[in-house]
């Protein structure tokens, strides 16, 4: 069996743990005040490990490094994974743990569909490779914080609904306190931001170190730095004058949004329409 083909059998089988895992934790806690089976953190673990295989198996092929949209979004997922089942190590395993494990399903598959661009290693400087990585973290902590601001708008509504709130007795009611969850989604957007902020000095030094200038001003650049004003603007907002529900999550989609158009949505534009 050749190195890709067993990358992809790896992603197809950590894939299928990660949905297996996901359906039974979010039908678990379908019952108001019900809990998920420990148990099941263990196929979300087992999923993780063939999701980690498979990425750095595809990513890493001798004298060559894959990288794309596929493996960006494949990778970002494998991140956001982790910091899920860590955090279900400290607190029990919650509606977020499973939503993020199924989008992880679905997601960390994409390099099989979208192999990317092949690159020389030796263009891939230590800095540049821990640039990356923190950029990957970045990405991670968004993608949770879009699925805790999902689950707090929906929370919200059911609050504004009494019929609503009868009709779905199940996930939402196994979540904090509607006060907690917006605390919740803040400390992870701080988080995506501070790696944020750790992406634009490291790649300055980066990009110094590869073309002898700080920044080259191409769009990547300049959608990851309005990015990070936009989530500036949104942390402020929050922590000096209160912003709070519709006006703070107006900020914080438009800011996934740039965020995204950064690279994701580019890369993928390119690679399907332009390839």
């Amino acid at each position: 069996m050749s190195q890709l083909a067993l990358s992809n059998l790896l992603l197809v089988l950590g894939a299928l743990a990660y949905l297996v895992s996901g359906i039974f934790i979010v039908r678990a806690l379908r019952a108001a005040g019900a809990r998920a089976p420990v148990g099941l953190r263990a196929i979300a673990l087992l999923g993780f490990v063939l999701h980690f295989s498979g990425v750095v198996t595809e990513m890493f092929m001798g004298d060559l490094i894959h990288f794309g949209f596929g493996m960006a979004v494949s990778a970002m997922l494998l991140i956001a994974v982790a910091i899920t089942i860590i955090e279900s190590f400290v607190h029990r395993i919650n509606a977020l743990t499973g939503a993020v494990v199924l989008v992880a399903a679905a997601g960390s598959v994409l390099p099989v569909v979208f192999p990317g661009t092949t690159y020389p290693t030796e263009e891939w400087s230590l800095l540049f490779r821990v640039h990356l990585l923190v950029a990957l973290a970045a990405y991670s902590f968004m993608t949770i914080a879009v699925v805790q601001a999902i689950f707090l708008m929906r929370m919200d509504r059911m609050l504004k609904n009494p019929v609503l709130a009868a009709s779905d007795a199940g996930l939402l009611s196994n979540m904090p306190s509607l006060m907690t969850m917006e605390r919740i989604l803040f400390r992870i957007i701080a988080c995506g931001f501070a790696c944020l902020t750790m992406v634009l000095i490291l790649g300055g030094f980066a990009t110094m170190q590869a073309h002898g200038v700080a920044y080259v001003w191409d769009h990547k650049t300049v959608m990851t730095w309005l990015a990070w004003a936009v989530f500036a603007v949104l942390l402020a907002g929050r922590y000096c004058f209160g912003w709070r529900k519709k006006k703070a999550l107006s900020w914080f989609w438009a800011g996934v949004f740039v965020l995204a158009a950064a690279y994701l949505i580019y890369r993928f534009i390119i690679e399907v329409f332009m390839a």
